[in-house]
């Protein structure tokens, strides 16, 4: 063999020392054909990069420079095939790190929770308890289905290609932001609108958009014979006033009825002594009963003034859930009480 030869065999096989599998490097686009580019990697040989390799939305021409990685070598041909998806990929893992935020396009859905594609290659997973803020059953997780969603990077592994995801440390940020931006604009006497978050025997805990206020059972209905926990259920939209907001503690006081007219004022506006009207027997005591006159207000009528003749028993007359007609004598705005007689004439 001689020199020349030697010195050919030479220059081929550095060649190929210098350009391996794996290698990421950069190249011109020096000719567009119609299922790849040509690439020139500053070697003897130029680089052949399928357009199925190019980078999803890339638009790239003749002249433009790019990174590249280097997927197979043909020692035979000399061809070197390139990727700039994998190149891509390669960058991204090497740069992800936690806490990173990504958009991710949900591909697939299991029992254990998503798996999000972010950059066209990069997958990860995101686990059901981090899929929503609240718990969600691994039946609800078909409606994120091909939907682009935003998620944290709260582990990551560039050598085993392990990357696991958080929505729900996005929305608990969003949570917080949306919260301290409330706080400083909640003001007493302001009405609001949230939305049921739990119900106790003693009231309703309303959710106003990350703060959490209480309305009381006495503030719930005008009406106190209603049962708070069937008026409202879990989820229930609703409207609210403020009645006291304390910052410092996160302490907020919440009315519903405060919403509507105080049925004591809309009976005074509508009724007067001297009135007639018909109520329902409520309760029944040794001196006298107590007549509903509507959801709210109840008035009193002595013994005395129950009939004409002598009583001996209330019990003798009416019976609790009667309609009885009655007629205003007193009306004590101070005190808010009604006094009436069944004696009309």
């Amino acid at each position: 063999m001689n020199n020349e030869m030697q010195q050919l065999l030479m220059e081929e096989e550095n060649l190929f020392k210098n350009i391996r599998m794996g290698t990421v490097l950069k190249g011109i686009i020096v000719l567009n054909k119609e299922e790849e580019y040509y690439v020139d990697l500053n070697y003897k040989t130029d680089g052949i990069l399928p357009k199925n390799e190019v980078v999803e939305d890339e638009q790239i021409q003749v002249g433009d420079e790019i990174t590249v990685k280097v997927i197979k070598i043909d020692r035979n041909s000399g061809e070197v095939i390139l990727s700039q998806k994998k190149a891509e990929e390669e960058n991204i893992w090497n740069n992800l790190k936690i806490g990173q935020i990504l958009e991710v396009k949900i591909k697939e859905k299991n029992n254990s929770g998503l798996i999000g594609v972010y950059k066209e290659n990069v997958r990860g997973f995101i686990p059901l308890s981090h899929v929503d803020i609240k718990y969600i059953d691994s039946n609800e997780l078909e409606k994120y289905s091909g939907k682009k969603v935003k998620a944290e990077v709260i582990d990551v592994n560039s050598n085993k290609k392990r990357l696991v995801l958080s929505m729900k440390n996005i929305l608990i940020k969003e949570q917080e932001e949306k919260k301290n931006n409330l706080m400083n604009e909640i003001e007493e006497n302001n009405v609001y609108e949230g939305f049921v978050k739990d119900i106790k025997e003693y009231g309703v805990f309303v959710d106003l958009g990350g703060v959490v206020g209480l309305v009381h059972k006495s503030e719930v209905s005008w009406d106190k014979t209603k049962d708070v926990s069937k008026l409202y259920k879990i989820g229930d939209n609703i409207k609210v006033k403020v009645l006291s907001f304390d910052k410092n503690k996160e302490r907020l006081s919440l009315s519903v009825k405060a919403l509507e007219k105080n049925p004591w004022d809309e009976f005074v506006e509508n009724y007067k002594v001297g009135d007639t009207l018909e109520g329902v027997v409520k309760t029944i005591k040794d001196y006298g009963i107590f007549v509903k006159l509507n959801d709210s207000v109840d008035g009193f009528v002595h013994i005395s003034n129950m009939s004409y003749e002598f009583i001996k028993s209330t019990k003798d007359v009416v019976i609790v859930g009667d309609k009885v007609n009655v007629k205003i004598i007193d009306i004590n705005l101070d005190n808010k009480k009604i006094e009436l007689t069944m004696i009309l004439n």
